[in-house]
């Protein structure tokens, strides 16, 4: 018998034509820890081996909570999801030295401040070795159960899945990995002299190829749309996990692992996601409200996140989707309640939210102006102060800033309750369907706004205490957000607590980890890497018709794009940039591109490492500006008085709702709500871009050239000393430089 902590997960949800609500308030019905778990009967049934299926789900899901890869804590420690994590804060996206980009402190095999152990070798269920054991088991013990042909394939393929998945996620940080592909006896002497636990790492290439057998297999196996979907939606698809083969293989074909820019890799990778393309369409997937997503300012966009099948429910844009529910948690009881965090984080403090995330001016200021193209390209002027004005749709449902309605539900929740007083300003709004955001602050220093954390001030409607005006943000995160304007039948339960669960944390919304628009965007950078140019601007255009732009203007799409190959990526990296914001993927596009240096410094690690493709130099290649040696900034709007209290309150026009024309020519707007909220930004504020990558102000943001390809932590090589420690690290054992070459066909 061996022991685990086995947690039951039934997966019982809506099927994709019913309410949203109802699916998610189902998803995990019923868990049970059942501590012993018995091999010999778990697999003696259908039902038996199903729940250990499930059990990969629960581990293995991505979480709203994201991943630092601390291996410790919570399930899936490892996925961004666009949250400010280690991962995302390493980007343009978030402020914040993360250990990756700390020019302060460097990561080193015994650096224990970086709090980054991914790799994880300790045998406990947060470990991604543990999670490679449970797919193993499910592997071995359903290929031997006495099951039916096709019981046996919807159970291995869920199973391959993830075990590819874990392994992906592995690869792109360490390049070649430990193989794992059978279950281990842990007592020394079951498997002979104890050498079967000894695993060593193999090549790259050999991991890519068993990951991309996995998801082969996962794809021959499972369904492109499950039957009872009202007990199995939610469930991994033939289409997701060829979703997956292709994203490995665009990994691997971009210049982080290859260098020479080897076409066949290209190549590979198109057909891939062409398949995957395919498969997803026969299983219904597709871009949710494809026909009018740019009505209002993308207001159907922006529904994609409460409703992913979009208006008539014919079209599923969630491919890889985590399920929540607002079930209670009861002391002492299993943890019924799988709440999804997001919204309650980035609503507003006196909305008794989380208090927002910041995003950095830098990326307020890159999304396209209203023509589609980027400030400073476009014909269109950018006002820096305004904006704001002219943006693509998709900026309005990405960002919140001062003077635009952001409605919620308090259901029966009274905003005048003693418990909000202090919180909720009711004397400005008494329904969360008056809300407004007001977040400028007023100061009587004008040179105190250039300081990191403008000390000195106040700001509107009690969006900062006293104590914690650093925290404070004039523009927030809005994507994903449970907009009321939207969206009349909220995901979350509103609590007027202060302890744990409160606000918005008690939310059943589901959680894309995959979009369809992601795949699209996978398949063009694919297809430009291929020389298929026609098909990546295609793939372009039908992602820019969604929220707007039309053939009158080339979809808002920069001229000499087709033919011109590095044109075509930066606009493929910039597509993503912008349609992808806050979802987690920015790291690993910078990093797969390594534009964070553009590799230069990688022929100084080896001699064969520095890049022969890609005119030596990724950004260079490109044509953008590497991260490194740059600060991101905040932006704070502000009016300069010395009141205590806010004097520009009384002179606030109405709030725009996002219905409004946000267009103007010249001096002509085409919508008079937009009109005075535009004067007032011209008469009372000024805009200060602030250092937000801490105190001082001379630091600037170094992402080393070892960094492309961590290396193993001490604990590793203590624990398995025939695993060599990667080149550019040092190697506990010998005492020396690493000797495993991630990017080399042989083993040391």
């Amino acid at each position: 018998m061996n022991n685990y902590n086995i947690i039951r997960t039934a997966l019982v949800l809506g099927a994709i034509g019913m309410g949203m609500a109802s699916c998610s308030d189902e998803f995990l019905k019923e868990k049970k820890n059942y501590g012993n778990f018995n091999q010999t009967t778990a697999y003696s049934n259908y039902n038996g081996a199903l729940e250990r299926v499930n059990n990969l789900y629960f581990w293995m899901l991505p979480t709203s909570d994201g991943g630092d890869g601390n291996g410790t804590n919570k399930p899936n420690d490892w996925t961004s999801v666009g949250n400010p994590d280690k991962w995302s804060k390493s980007t343009d996206e978030y402020g914040g030295f993360s250990i990756f980009v700390d020019p302060n402190n460097e990561i080193t095999y015994n650096f224990s401040g970086s709090n980054f152990d991914f790799f994880y070798v300790a045998n406990d269920v947060y470990s991604p070795w543990g999670h490679i054991r449970n797919c193993n088991d499910v592997i071995e013990n359903v290929q031997k159960a006495n099951l039916t042909e096709e019981e046996k394939n919807t159970l291995l393929g869920q199973a391959y899945f993830f075990r590819g998945y874990m392994y992906y996620h592995l690869v792109t940080i360490y390049g070649g990995v430990p193989i794992i592909d059978h279950v281990q006896d842990p007592i020394l002497g079951n498997d002979g002299d104890g050498t079967d636990l000894i695993v060593p790492r193999k090549t790259t290439k050999e991991c890519v190829d068993f990951i991309c057998q996995d998801f082969e297999r996962a794809a021959q196996m499972l369904p492109a749309r499950w039957q009872n979907e009202a007990q199995d939606f939610g469930r991994v698809t033939s289409g997701l996990a060829q979703a997956m083969l292709g994203k490995m293989l665009l990994y691997y074909a971009s210049p982080v692992f290859n260098r020479a820019d080897d076409m066949s890799r290209w190549e590979a990778a198109y057909t891939a996601n062409k398949a995957a393309l395919d498969k997803l369409k026969a299983g219904g997937f597709g871009l949710a409200y494809a026909g009018n997503g740019g009505e209002k300012n993308a207001a159907n966009w922006a529904k994609m996140w409460m409703d992913y099948t979009g208006s008539d429910g014919s079209v599923n844009e969630a491919v890889f989707i985590t399920l929540h529910n607002t079930k209670d948690n009861v002391s002492g009881q299993p943890d019924y309640g799988k709440y999804n965090r997001w919204e309650h984080s980035i609503r507003p403090k006196n909305t008794n939210g989380g208090g927002g995330y910041t995003p950095t001016a830098e990326m307020v200021d890159l999304f396209p102006m209203a023509d589609g193209l980027r400030p400073g390209e476009s014909s269109i002027p950018y006002d820096k102060l305004n904006f704001w004005l002219n943006r693509d749709p998709r900026f309005y449902r990405t960002f919140a800033f001062p003077g635009v309605e952001w409605q919620w539900s308090e259901g029966g929740v009274s905003l005048s309750d003693p418990s909000l007083i202090g919180i909720i300003p009711t004397d400005v709004y008494t329904t969360g369907r008056k809300y407004a955001l007001w977040s400028y602050m007023w100061n009587d220093n004008e040179d105190d706004l250039e300081k990191v954390t403008t000390s000195s001030g106040y700001w509107a409607e009690l969006l900062t205490q006293t104590t914690d005006k650093a925290s404070s943000h004039s523009i927030y995160v809005r994507k994903r957000t449970d907009d009321l304007h939207l969206h009349t039948t909220p995901f979350y339960e509103y609590i007027n607590s202060q302890s744990n669960p409160k606000g918005f944390m008690k939310n059943a919304a589901p959680l894309l980890a995959m979009r369809y628009a992601e795949v699209l965007l996978n398949f063009a950078e694919a297809a430009c890497g291929a020389g298929h140019y026609d098909e990546a601007v295609q793939a372009l255009q039908q992602i820019r018709a969604r929220v707007g732009y039309t053939a009158a203007n080339n979809y808002g799409l920069p001229s000499g794009i087709n033919g011109d190959r590095a044109k075509l990526f930066n606009t493929i990296l910039y597509e993503r940039q912008v349609e992808l914001a806050y979802e987690g993927n920015r790291y690993g596009d910078m990093h797969r591109w390594m534009l964070f240096d553009g590799g230069v410094g990688q022929g100084n690690i080896k001699s064969t490492w520095a890049l022969t493709g890609f005119s030596g130099n990724t950004c260079n290649y490109l044509g953008v500006k590497p991260l490194n040696g740059t600060k991101r900034h905040q932006i704070v709007l502000y009016c300069l008085d010395a009141s205590t209290t806010d004097p520009t309150e009384g002179n606030r026009p109405a709030p725009i709702t996002l219905d409004e024309d946000m267009t103007r020519t010249g001096s002509n707007y085409n919508d008079n709500k937009v009109r005075e909220l535009a004067e007032f930004y011209d008469i009372f504020l000024g805009r200060k871009d602030v250092n937000l990558d801490g105190n001082d102000d001379a630091l600037t943001i170094q992402y080393r050239p070892t960094y492309y390809f961590l290396g193993l932590r001490q604990n590793a090589m203590q624990t398995n000393p025939t695993l060599h420690q990667t080149v550019g690290w040092h190697d506990l054992g010998r005492n020396a430089d690493g000797l495993f070459d991630p990017l080399a066909d042989t083993l040391p």
